[in-house]
């Protein structure tokens, strides 16, 4: 039993057992060896993430082997932002065949010669490389076993994922229903978790549409824990409504609040004409917000892991896709609450 006494800690470790390795850091092996294919990879994993899936799918462009990807398509986990669709195509996008494994929880990666199983999902918490890592645990293979572990994977029933089966994957997901939805009251670590929850099942409803909004300046926080606004540019009235879901994110493009929309778009309402001078005439439509999710500090998450180009922010606001919304959610979900 490990000392209650002695403090838990997250940094890598590689300890020698019997001449194979075992690593707390999944990362520290998977990224050295796709960075050097010797043949063809093959990794296994239920949850992906967008940003893992954007590293892998950079390395799996520039290599000459062959790469496969198998998942599981459950709507649950994309309802719960621990699969990224968006994922899916960019890995497919970029050269790696993707297959749908049913009931599949194996976390297996062989490169080449090489190999590793263990517990870490390809997410960044999985892989130890968010800020909020997981306690995880994962063994490199030796050369007899990387011929087994292969064996054993291709004889897994599989078939190849279609963009027709993404397209039904994010729709089963929005569809998800639960019971009864949680109540929110003060920001404590349980509060924060129903927060989270309901917002996430206030997404599935798809007369909201989800939106990321820039702001510009520095983020601030405290704004957006009460009614507050912001605004579209003149070129014409947007198409961002009542009930409306948006992230908000930074001229630093750190997004960091979840808000509701409250009104209909307003052209330069006087109070905002007053507070915001002569910016008001170049962003005149304004909508008017309630706090959804709105963390006590700063946290770690970027505009580009959440969608592949933020381009289309120079005009204020793009639509998120639901599993890109949800990934955006549970990533400063878990920085709160881990």
């Amino acid at each position: 039993m490990p000392n209650a006494e002695l403090p838990a800690t997250r940094s890598n470790v590689v300890i020698v057992m019997n001449e194979a390795l075992v690593y707390t850091s999944a990362a520290d092996w998977l990224y050295q060896q796709i960075a050097d294919a010797d043949g063809e990879v093959i990794l296994t994993s239920p949850y992906v993430s967008s940003d893992v899936c954007r590293r892998l799918a950079v390395a799996a462009k520039d290599s000459d082997s062959e790469w496969h990807f198998l998942t599981c398509l459950d709507p649950t986990a994309v309802a719960n932002g621990y699969l990224s669709v968006e994922g899916l195509v960019e890995l497919q996008q970029n050269g790696v065949n993707v297959s749908h494994v049913e009931r599949l929880h194996a976390k297996t990666f062989i490169v080449g010669s090489r190999g590793f199983v263990g517990s870490a999902n390809l997410t960044g918490a999985g892989l130890g490389t968010s800020k909020a890592p997981n306690f995880e645990l994962g063994v490199e293979l030796g050369a007899a076993q990387v011929d087994d572990v292969r064996k054993v994977i291709n004889s897994w029933p599989n078939r190849e994922v279609t963009a027709h089966d993404l397209e039904k994957l994010l729709l089963q997901a929005r569809r998800l229903t639960e019971a009864e939805a949680p109540a929110s009251c003060d920001m404590d670590k349980n509060s924060a978790l129903a927060l989270v929850e309901q917002l996430l099942l206030d997404a599935r409803d798809e007369t909201r549409t989800l939106w990321l909004k820039s702001e510009y300046g520095e983020p601030a926080l405290d704004q957006w824990r009460n009614e507050w606004y912001f605004g579209s540019p003149a070129k014409g009235r947007p198409s961002i409504k009542p009930r409306d879901l948006v992230v908000i994110c930074a001229q630093t493009r750190d997004c960091y609040a979840v808000v509701e929309v409250t009104s209909e778009p307003i052209f330069l309402p006087d109070d905002y004409r007053a507070e915001r001078g002569e910016e008001a005439d170049r962003w005149p439509w304004v909508s008017r917000t309630i706090p959804r999710f709105v963390p006590d500090e700063l946290l770690e998450l970027k505009a580009h892991e959440l969608v592949r180009s933020t381009g289309g922010l120079q005009n204020g606001h793009i639509k998120l896709k639901f599993d890109q919304f949800t990934n955006g959610v549970r990533s400063l979900a878990r920085l709160v609450t881990d």
